[in-house]
């Protein structure tokens, strides 16, 4: 489950209703403080219930077809199933996000509680991927043996503390495992680090230091 901080609550959005006009979300998007504004969620007219979501791409193509600019903005809505709770889990959550920049959020009264964003994902990854605290990632090839990941991180930690690490397999290649470490990418310790992992046959795909996305 994800924190209900991450998620940015509907006090703090531009809104529109079910029965505002194309033209109306027009204005919206050309007022200046909306200028940065991709799109907005659409809410029934009690300001409760989450309808869908207005892009201004698609408002400027309605305008382009010489549509109809008193219309509602449901006439051109979009992503009217694309939503997640304020429970629901990390999976469901990246799954559900991660073709948009963002997705509606709803509490467990099925009410629009506000939006958890694209940008606000890729933080929560950098947060479990460890990188404001790591100082170097090392991408392992493993045998695909079982036990290997076991083995690994017992050679590791006899140099290094574990911050976080990531499992990667693409088809037909050997499982890689991204470990980020406290080690400084210039430290002996991660250079004797990597020369055992090497003698035990283990492959150090790359390095990467961590202080460059400090």
């Amino acid at each position: 489950m994800f924190q209900k901080s991450l998620v940015i609550p509907k006090s703090q959005l531009t809104t529109v209703t079910e029965n505002t006009t194309i033209q109306e979300v027009y204005d919206i998007f050309n007022d200046s403080k909306s200028a940065h504004t991709r799109t907005m969620p659409i809410l029934d007219e009690s300001g409760r219930l989450f309808r869908g979501n207005i892009y201004k791409q698609h408002v400027f193509e309605h305008i382009a077809k010489g549509g109809d600019m008193n219309l509602p903005a449901t006439a051109i809505m979009r992503n009217s199933t694309k939503f997640i709770y304020t429970t629901s889990k990390f999976y469901e959550v990246f799954f559900a996000i991660r073709d948009l920049p963002f997705i509606a959020v709803l509490d467990e009264n099925h009410e629009f509680y506000g939006i958890f964003t694209h940008d606000k994902l890729m933080d929560l990854l950098s947060q479990s991927w460890s990188v404001r605290s790591g100082g170097v990632t090392i991408a392992v090839s493993t045998h695909n043996a079982q036990g290997d990941l076991s083995k690994i991180s017992k050679i590791i930690t006899r140099y290094s503390n574990i911050e976080s690490l990531l499992t990667i397999q693409s088809d037909n290649e050997p499982l890689t495992v991204l470990f980020t470490l406290s080690l400084q990418a210039d430290s002996e310790q991660l250079t004797r680090l990597i020369k055992h992992l090497e003698r035990k046959k283990f492959e150090v795909r790359s390095i990467e230091n961590l202080n460059r996305f400090k």
